[in-house]
């Protein structure tokens, strides 16, 4: 027998495989742990303090009792280790149920939280939208109030300024009727004194944005002069006589003067006289103009100490008269470089004649054709804007260079426009820079034409032409004086927008 001690214990063993069973004989303390060692159970058992000797017995028994009673013991120890385990997992799963009951619990406050600050942001949003809505709404009510007020404020200036055009209608027209009546009871000094008394009155009437006419009444084929600080620009035959002449001191508004040519020639047509050109020449003013006779149109001159005139034509025969070519019109005067006189003109064409521009030098008197001289073509119709139409010249020279103006089209449209071209001299030859008219109808006016040029008092250069009213182009719709400031970009002549 082998024999082992430890831990102040004894062991007793046990063995099976003997023949003999003999029962426990000795008074075992109480067993702490069973073990299988080989073929014997062993039996460890608490020592006692007195009988503290190793003992020893011997148990003895079958095999078959033995294999029973260890896979007794391996199947408690199984069935303990399972318990244990599946107690560990039903606890496991336990507090894993209450640990998800929690955490649902937790993301369901959470989205009560979440729904419960969306709903505070909603609110917080409408809160604020409404304070701007009611912010955008106080303004409007405002401004719909100063509107208000100001239309008020108009409708008040508007009963005053409604009896103040009253009035000055009714001077208007009171003017107007007497000129009438005065001219067709042959009157007609007393009918230019009708027209000149209410001319302020019809202008203010006009109401008219800056580059509108500067005169109420019917003016064409304008030339304006600077004499002695004022201006002075002179019109086609109408109400104002022969040959009308206003005057200015500042270009916008202007007053009648009168009739510049009280009497025609004596070998003309009475009544029928247009397209002045007026030049100071030689210490006195010359006026060029057109006039009919009974064979055709012809062009004559007159002579003034005044700029106002009356002038005096006491010529017996016309300047020009170009029977063969239609009749000559539409007379300018100019001078060159070094002063000599010219004059430029239209020829009326007719047949295989085309409409034609000329230019010829005038004598030192200015009442002849210089002896020795031929009139020069300057230029005839080219483009297709002119219609075959050219005519009203009006030659400028600036800064070296110089610029024939001249109206194309019919006279009596929308399609009337201002045309250019550049000339080697005062002859010629001119050549057309551009394909289409520098100055055309537009919002305000329409068929603007029958132009001339002329320096102001600071030494710019303007042009003044006649024109439509929008809708109302054509006889017996008046022509209106309208000034338009020049100016030259690249040596081309540009006209420029009022203000």
């Amino acid at each position: 027998m082998n024999e082992a001690s430890g831990w102040g214990q004894s062991l007793y063993a046990f063995n099976p495989s003997r023949s003999q069973n003999h029962s426990l004989a000795v008074k075992a303390p109480r067993p702490v742990e069973v073990a299988f060692v080989d073929d014997h159970v062993l039996l460890l058992v608490e020592s006692t303090g007195r009988h503290n000797r190793q003992k020893r017995v011997l148990l003895r028994g079958h095999s078959f009792l033995y294999r029973r009673l260890r896979r007794a013991f391996i199947i408690l120890a199984l069935v303990g280790t399972l318990t244990s385990v599946l107690v560990d997992d039903v606890l496991t799963h336990v507090r894993l149920a209450h640990t998800q009951i929690h955490l649902s619990k937790a993301l369901a406050s959470l989205r009560a939280a979440s729904v419960g600050l969306t709903s505070t942001q909603r609110t917080s949003l409408s809160v604020v939208v409404t304070r701007e809505l009611d912010q955008v709404n106080l303004v409007q009510d405002s401004n719909a109030l100063a509107s208000a007020q100001q239309r008020l404020l108009q409708a008040r200036e508007g009963l005053t300024l409604k009896d103040s055009n009253l009035t000055t209608l009714t001077t208007c027209i009171s003017g107007v009727r007497r000129a009438v009546s005065d001219l067709g009871a042959g009157q007609q000094e007393a009918a230019i004194d009708a027209i000149g008394s209410v001319s302020g009155a019809c202008q203010s009437l006009q109401q008219s944005s800056p580059g509108g006419p500067v005169y109420p009444f019917d003016f064409p084929d304008p030339d304006v002069i600077l004499a002695g600080g004022t201006y002075f620009a002179y019109g086609t035959n109408s109400a104002g006589g022969n040959i009308q002449v206003i005057e200015s001191s500042n270009l916008s508004d202007w007053k009648t003067v009168g009739n510049a040519l009280p009497e025609v020639a004596k070998w003309s047509s009475p009544g029928y006289t247009w397209a002045p050109g007026v030049i100071y020449y030689g210490g006195r003013y010359l006026l060029y103009y057109a006039t009919s006779i009974g064979f055709g149109d012809c062009i004559s001159v007159a002579q003034s100490l005044n700029p106002q005139g009356p002038f005096l034509d006491d010529t017996s025969t016309p300047l020009v008269c170009q029977q063969s070519l239609g009749g000559s019109i539409d007379p300018a005067p100019y001078t060159d470089a070094a002063g000599n006189l010219y004059l430029t003109w239209k020829s009326n064409g007719g047949g295989t004649e085309p409409a034609t521009i000329w230019a010829q030098a005038l004598s030192s008197s200015g009442a002849e054709l210089a002896p020795g001289t031929s009139p020069a073509v300057l230029i005839q119709p080219s483009q297709s804007w002119e219609a075959s139409v050219v005519e009203a010249p009006s030659m400028l020279l600036w800064e070296g260079r110089y610029y024939l103006f001249y109206s194309g089209n019919n006279w009596d449209t929308a399609s009337y426009a201002e045309g250019v071209a550049v000339c080697d001299g005062p002859l010629g030859p001119c050549s057309k820079p551009l394909p289409n008219a520098i100055y055309a109808s537009h919002s305000n006016l329409e068929g603007p034409g029958g132009g001339s040029v002329f320096i102001d008092a600071q030494g710019n250069p303007w042009i003044a032409f006649h024109a439509w009213l929008p809708g109302a182009t054509g006889y017996p719709f008046p022509r209106l004086l309208f000034l338009r400031r020049l100016s030259f970009a690249g040596g081309i002549p540009q006209v420029e927008p009022p203000g």
